[in-house]
């Protein structure tokens, strides 16, 4: 099963350009990813989103979709200091508040480790795939598959 670990940039995308009362079936359709525990993100996103203040905050507050976010384990933390070892670019010391590449990064690559064989763990982010000193980089190195949102809808076979 194919599970979504899912960059900010992703749920900026999906707020700017697929607006809840344009595409209120997308909408549905992540909350039902959410809902089965198919779509995660590390708290660290939670953080940048919540620097906002608009419906996608308050989306993210919500009962089904508050428990996507999770917090660190201590695999986690051991491996965005190798990350950033390798990948310090990631780091992006000229940003203010919550930084969260590395962690979205270490976890897929945790979760895919402690999941074998089960479930597949997927990398999302609007990121350009062509920048070397970009999330789909660094997930490559670790043979950790990065999609962006239009992958994840044709994966799933949804059409609006």
């Amino acid at each position: 099963m194919d599970i979504y670990c899912v960059d900010t940039s992703s749920f900026i995308e999906m707020k700017e350009s697929y607006p809840k009362d344009i595409f209120p079936k997308l909408w549905e359709n992540i909350e039902k990813l959410c809902k089965e525990g198919r779509l995660i993100a590390p708290v660290e996103v939670k953080k940048e989103i919540e620097q906002g203040d608009d419906d996608l905050k308050r989306w993210i507050r919500s009962k089904n979709i508050k428990k996507i976010f999770m917090k660190p384990d201590n695999s986690q933390v051991e491996l965005v200091k190798e990350i950033l070892k390798q990948y310090g670019f990631l780091a992006k010391p000229e940003k203010s508040g919550p930084n969260a590449d590395p962690w979205l990064i270490a976890l897929a690559i945790s979760k895919a480790k402690a999941n074998l064989f089960s479930n597949k763990y997927i990398v999302v982010t609007e990121e350009s795939k062509t920048r070397t000193d970009r999330i789909p980089a660094v997930c490559r190195n670790y043979n950790i598959e990065c999609i962006n949102l239009i992958e994840l809808f044709r994966r799933e076979g949804w059409k609006f």
